[in-house]
């Protein structure tokens, strides 16, 4: 490789940094209508939201159902759809179920003033200066119980373009079927497009920077060489460095209050850009997911505190959690076309991929740190565009790994520091390192204002700053 196509790829590199910088949307999950249904405040179940508290993530594990719930603690008690008494007379009658006697619907809406820096392929730097972004995307969430033993959640995104036109996207619809049988909360399992319990603690979803983890989930590991870098969001079809979600089924469940067990499949990478079938998937085969958490200290996943009382300050949980987790994929057959430094016009195949990872996450009074590691395979054929003819086979690797702490400076107020870090397979292309900075204050339990600051920390150019209000009804 020449030096001028190493800057090239240093510089594109950048770039692609600096999208990310300039575009992450992050989408957070906070629903109050589960407020509503308990009549309790957000803080029951969030430290500041979306990242959850132990209590919110029993909540959420056990089908949206508080430990320990009783008839009581539903302030709103649900409409029955048939009697009781239908139970015993299955299967010559409709097993009975339930809705909300509310909408059990709720708004999330997200205003933000962007201020961002990049550099550009030939030196020049391009900078945004407060473009309010008023709004920047509003969620629109439903959730709740079906009777006993079924859950659901959706989301709607719609986001707001330069031009004023909205782009909606299905985000999340699924129903989950919860401790249907076998020892209270041994066995769950979900059904349709949900974020995976695979990234739980770290996906973008549950935790409070404005900014997901993209050298995680948006690494892009196509590339002749090996993937060079993230992006992986703005390529078609999106290949997969870590899932942010799924469209699959996933089962899981905790064991003896402190160990949580899960287990999936899913469609994986979506069909290319010349697939004319209509199909969801890419390909006939499904990719598989595992993790294995084990919590020491703190309340259990199910909520169970082993007889201690519950702290007062219920965003404190001295406990640590380790976990492992695997996905391996599948993506033969399915085309990503890129073009050479030279030019030269390829289709990439990624026949099959695997991650695998640690993650740890250690709370001590006011303050969480949590950390991932991630390490990554692909195994890429190259074709030529024109003739099909086979060009190179290999099998490159990367790893990447982040670790954040957030300290909670008073009830309504934190702050956080994230550094992360992927060091991409076509070792020609430096390792991309970046910070991110942040502070978030509760104005009110349902409205949160925070100040971002993001950077490329190996090229100073590229970087961010953005305020962000989000309020949730």
């Amino acid at each position: 490789m020449t030096r001028l196509e190493r800057t090239r790829r240093v510089v594109a590199g950048a770039v692609l940094v600096c999208l990310a910088l300039a575009v992450t949307e992050s989408t957070a999950l906070a629903v109050p209508a589960f407020a509503r249904k308990y009549q309790t405040s957000c803080q029951t179940c969030h430290i500041v939201f979306p990242k959850l508290n132990a209590f919110g993530e029993a909540f959420r594990l056990r089908g949206y159902r508080m430990p320990a719930e009783t008839e009581e603690m539903v302030k709103e008690p649900p409409v029955s759809l048939g009697a009781p008494a239908y139970k015993r007379l299955w299967p010559q009658a409709v097993w009975p179920g339930a809705i909300s006697s509310h909408t059990p619907l709720a708004v999330n809406v997200k205003l933000a003033d962007v201020n961002t820096s990049s550099l550009n392929e030939d030196g020049t730097v391009t900078s945004v200066k407060n473009d309010l972004q008023f709004p920047q995307e509003v969620n629109v969430f439903g959730a709740g119980t079906l009777g006993d033993h079924v859950s659901y959640l959706s989301e709607i995104t719609f986001g707001e373009g330069s031009d004023g036109s909205v782009a909606v996207e299905l985000e999340h619809a699924s129903i989950h079927f919860d401790s249907p049988f076998g020892p209270e909360d041994l066995f769950h399992f979900r059904l349709g497009k949900f974020a995976p319990n695979l990234a739980d603690g770290f996906q973008e979803m549950w935790i409070s920077t404005d900014a997901g983890i993209d050298s995680l989930f948006n690494y892009n590991p196509i590339g002749f060489n090996g993937g060079t870098g993230l992006g992986a969001d703005a390529v078609s079809p999106n290949p997969i460095s870590l899932p942010t979600l799924v469209r699959g089924i996933e089962a899981y469940g905790i064991i003896r209050h402190r160990a949580l067990w899960v287990a999936g499949i899913a469609n994986g990478v979506g069909p290319g850009s010349n697939d004319t079938t209509g199909r969801f998937d890419g390909n006939n085969a499904k990719d598989v997911y595992a993790r294995f958490d084990y919590k020491i200290g703190g309340m259990g996943f199910d909520g169970d505190m082993g007889g201690h009382p519950i702290p007062d300050k219920n965003w404190q949980d001295n406990s640590l959690r380790l976990g492992v987790f695997a996905y391996r994929g599948d993506a033969s057959g399915i085309n990503f076309p890129f073009t050479t430094d030279s030019g030269l016009m390829t289709n990439i195949q990624d026949v099959h991929f695997q991650r695998t990872g640690i993650y740890a996450s250690l709370f001590t009074g006011d303050l969480n740190v949590f950390s991932v590691y991630l390490h990554g395979s692909d195994s890429l054929q190259v074709f030529d565009a024109g003739t099909a003819a086979l060009l190179s086979t290999g099998v490159p690797d990367y790893h990447a790994w982040f670790t954040q702490a957030d300290y909670l400076l008073y009830p309504w107020l934190q702050a956080g520091l994230r550094y992360e870090t992927v060091t991409p397979a076509d070792r020609s292309v430096p390792t991309l390192k970046t910070g991110v900075a942040n502070l978030s204050a509760l104005i009110r339990a349902n409205v949160k204002a925070m100040v971002e600051y993001q950077r490329d920390l190996r090229q100073g150019k590229n970087h961010s700053l953005n305020a962000v209000l989000r309020f949730a009804f």
